[in-house]
């Protein structure tokens, strides 16, 4: 592969100090070399471009910094307008590539008919318990899970799709949706493959991560999906569902038909959106906060998908 076709890392940091060492190191293990390193940090302000230079001393890389923060989609197009591979591979900050993960997920361009491939990102349980209350209560639906598809933590693009389709659209996505609205613009010229590239998804290690976060976080998220529905990402009905079964469930409750059913599901969702912290941290005090503030969620998803569709924008 190599030999055929110049790849290139691109890689968006904002803050990534506690986890930027490790997934350097993966990316540097990987049995598939590289042509050319390109990261660009987004206005950090912590430690992230001294560990990003200590750990890079001697090695051929580039750092470009933005002097204010633009968001992963206006920072990943700038990654990839800097650098000069035939493949992009998006790499995030947080993330510990598995053996051969680099090998595995270039390797099938070797079809000319292929524009992108995927990975297989997991969430090991040992990473999930070393995190705070709150951050477990945030990452729960994702313990021990294994997930596949885009989502530019690790995946591999022709250059010339990705301007062909005009990048990410960091017009309407800043820091969130960005993924899922590339996707089906890129399908419409190519193809796409999933392959076994695994990841391990770190996360950052938060001790100062409250429930304030998880409604900030909640409500970037939801703000994209509307995002997404407005500019007609969304269509397939079982996507549909899947992106807002929040939302369905306080709808249902306002329909009379439905609001024995909807307040019975909206119970049980309460409790097991966040199983295994019910399971896991149940001497912990706040375990009793947590089925009422699942269901507040369910009212932040509502506002905030809302205003993503109204707008057409995520800007949170």
């Amino acid at each position: 592969m190599k030999e055929e076709l110049k790849i290139s890392i691109v890689m968006p940091v904002h803050n990534g100090e506690s986890t930027l060492k490790e997934t350097l190191k993966s990316l540097f293990d990987q049995s598939e070399e590289f042509d050319e390193l390109v990261i660009i940090d987004d206005a950090s302000k912590d430690g992230s471009t001294e560990c990003i230079k200590n750990f890079l001393d001697g090695k051929k890389y580039k750092l470009v910094q933005n002097e204010r923060q633009k968001g992963l989609a206006a920072t990943c197009n700038k990654g990839i307008k800097e650098a000069s591979g035939d493949l992009i591979v998006t790499l995030h900050q947080d993330i510990v590539l598995g053996k051969d993960a680099l090998e595995k997920l270039v390797e099938p361009f070797a079809d000319e008919e292929i524009i992108a491939s995927t990975h297989v990102v997991t969430h090991p349980l040992e990473i999930w318990e070393k995190y705070d209350f709150w951050q477990k209560c945030f990452f729960a639906r994702l313990a021990g899970k294994n997930f596949q598809g885009i989502d530019g933590k690790f995946d591999c693009f022709r250059k010339s799709a990705l301007l062909r389709v005009g990048l990410f659209d960091e017009v309407h996505f800043r820091t969130a949706g960005e993924d899922g609205d590339i996707v089906p613009r890129l399908k419409k010229i190519g193809k796409i493959v999933d392959t076994k590239a695994r990841i391990i998804h770190l996360h950052k290690v938060d001790p100062r991560f409250s429930w304030k976060n998880i409604v900030y976080k909640q409500a970037q998220y939801s703000e994209a999906q509307g995002a997404l529905l407005a500019r007609g990402r969304i269509w397939n009905p079982r996507t549909f569902v899947r992106s807002f079964f929040r939302e369905i469930l306080l709808v249902a409750f306002l329909i009379p038909y439905t609001r024995i059913l909807s307040l019975v599901l909206i119970a049980i969702y309460s409790f097991s959106y966040t199983k295994i912290v019910f399971f896991r941290e149940y001497k912990n005090k706040r375990i009793w906060l947590l089925p009422f503030f699942n269901i507040f969620l369910l009212f932040v998803s509502l506002a905030y998908s809302l205003r993503g569709f109204i707008y057409g924008k995520q800007r949170i």
